[in-house]
């Protein structure tokens, strides 16, 4: 199918909003079986991707007669000084792509609506569509259909949008002609590598997933107390690494209103979030990328965000939590409690300790109060 075809496909794309459109092949991408191996074998990986290697590698095993992979790039850049706010509360940050609705659906959307265009132009094809959740390389598919280039931060970076763009791609079943990767324009540059806090950026483009800042936000494993520490205020995700970003300097901001922020959801106070409910939570988090992982995921890190705070004023907010019955929750409390005034935290623990229930959180009390248990 010729170079009409690909144009008239671009203008459907521009009627609908979308930033970016490119294409390429369905060719594997064999290049990269050697970096995901190195890092599985490193520990790199975050344990978020795709696990079978191959279907990283060859879009065939997720559509079996893939011709093209289209990929669309949407801005999601706001810039922070123009959302307005309460001054004195202590307060959290999210990252940027969390800031608006769900990019998922969004692009989701985006991309059913481009294929149904785009089947009124030539009839029935085979197509499967993924947003962050598919067997491929988001940014590497984007990478070589000419969208930008992955830069030292592992982010796709663009011309006009700089790395704040959100990915999607279709893979379908005819053949249209690919266009031609970037040039990789991040050589002499290490912002993002000496900005990183957690030290997860390293030289030769590598990231080291599970050290990640935005990573440690939304694992359920255990935040040991110096990666508490390193997250500071920190709710859902880390920018640092794009914010210093020469490439994110002046550029294009998002004309996508769902991707508009809310102040309460993009810096929300934190005893708000201590206290956040059910229904709170579906209201203002459910349905934006903070929320998959569920209401006490960002109450944790609203607990470890108060204990770096420094402010003891914030111990009666958590010393309210050790009556909760998630014991993620009575963990994260006992600890910010301990780390905000050890001294104060002694009466408070002791008489804890006569309502807990569960062995380990009884033997980190015990531990704290030593010979003051009785």
């Amino acid at each position: 199918m010729g170079e009409d075809l690909k144009e008239k496909i671009k203008q459907i794309a521009r009627g609908l909003g979308i930033d970016l459109i490119g294409f390429t092949s369905a060719a594997p991408f064999n290049e990269l079986e050697k970096i995901f191996l190195e890092r599985k074998a490193q520990g790199y990986l975050s344990g978020f991707e795709e696990q079978d290697i191959a279907k990283r590698i060859d879009p065939r095993l997720t559509l079996e007669n893939a011709e093209t992979i289209i990929v669309i790039g949407m801005s999601y850049y706001t810039d922070a000084s123009e959302i307005c706010e309460e001054e004195g509360a202590a307060r959290g940050t999210i990252a940027r792509s969390a800031w608006g609705k769900d990019y998922h659906e969004v692009l989701r959307n985006k991309l059913l609506i481009l294929m149904k265009k785009i089947e009124e132009l030539i009839g029935f094809f085979q197509y499967r569509i993924f947003v962050d959740t598919g067997p491929l390389s988001d940014r590497a598919v984007a990478r070589r259909a000419g969208l930008g280039w992955i830069g030292k931060n592992n982010m796709l970076i663009t011309r006009q949008y700089g790395s704040w763009v959100f990915i999607g791609y279709g893979i379908v079943d005819f053949k249209i002609e690919q266009d031609e990767p970037l040039q990789d324009s991040c050589a002499g540059c290490n912002a993002c590598i000496q900005a990183c806090p957690a030290g997860a950026l390293e030289e030769g483009y590598k990231l080291k997933g599970k050290k990640c800042l935005s990573f440690i936000t939304q694992t359920k494993d255990e935040i040991e107390s110096e990666e508490c520490k390193k997250l500071g205020n920190r709710i859902y995700g880390c920018d640092t690494c794009q914010l210093v970003c020469p490439h994110n300097q002046k550029i294009k901001k998002t004309k996508t209103w769902e991707f508009l922020p809310d102040p309460s959801i993009s810096r929300p106070k934190l005893v708000d979030l201590l206290s956040m409910d059910n229904q709170t939570f579906k209201e203002k988090y459910e349905n934006t990328a903070a929320g998959w992982r569920g209401k006490n995921t960002l109450r944790r890190n609203a607990i470890i965000a108060l204990a770096n705070s420094r402010d003891p004023k914030g111990i009666p907010y958590l010393e309210k939590l050790l009556a909760e019955d998630s014991k993620m929750i009575r963990k994260y409390a006992l600890r910010g409690i301990v780390s905000l005034e050890p001294q104060a935290a002694k009466n408070i623990l002791k008489t804890h300790l006569k309502r807990e229930r569960d062995a380990e959180l009884k033997g980190f009390i015990e531990n704290f109060l030593g010979d003051d248990c009785n």
